[in-house]
């Protein structure tokens, strides 16, 4: 029978064991890191320019850029939790369209919404708002009850 030297017996040993951790090695599932989702947190984001705000100076034309981009990031929200309703209309002759039309109406009450950010970028200004569904108990109630209660803000377009 063959017989090793001590140090050759030692190497062999070695390179066994390597062999083995190299082949064990190839086993090991490496799983990515998963972002979760919170499927109960919504972000959504307004814009607005101030260039096209109405008023008589630029501060003023600002303060309607805020309020306009406050007002587009809540409407975004509502879209987010309540969807949205499109109406399209079509017309066509000749199996050519003549003219396409498509509105959309979103309808709820956002309660609970904070800003998380505030900014302007050259004209644009800026507002994101985040929203935790899960820290609103009052969601059953979601709907005003009397109309009356509503406060009425007169009319008045930003952008």
């Amino acid at each position: 029978m063959f017989k090793l030297n001590q140090y050759a017996q030692g190497a062999f040993t070695l390179s066994i064991l390597s062999g083995v951790l190299l082949i064990l090695s190839g086993c090991v599932v490496h799983k990515e890191p998963v972002e979760e989702v919170d499927e109960y947190e919504f972000v959504s984001v307004g814009y607005a320019t101030m260039s096209a705000q109405n008023g008589a100076t630029d501060d003023i034309k600002m303060l309607n850029a805020i309020k306009a981009s406050k007002l587009e990031a809540y409407k975004e929200l509502a879209e987010q939790v309540y969807g949205v309703m499109l109406t399209s209309e079509n017309s066509v002759q000749d199996y050519q369209l003549q003219s396409g039309r498509l509105k959309s109406k979103v309808k709820g009450l956002v309660r609970g919404a904070k800003v998380i950010r505030t900014y302007h970028e050259s004209d644009l200004y800026i507002t994101e708002l985040g929203l935790n569904m899960t820290t609103l108990p009052f969601l059953k109630d979601a709907e005003f009850a009397n109309p009356d209660d509503v406060i009425k803000v007169q009319s008045q377009v930003y952008y």
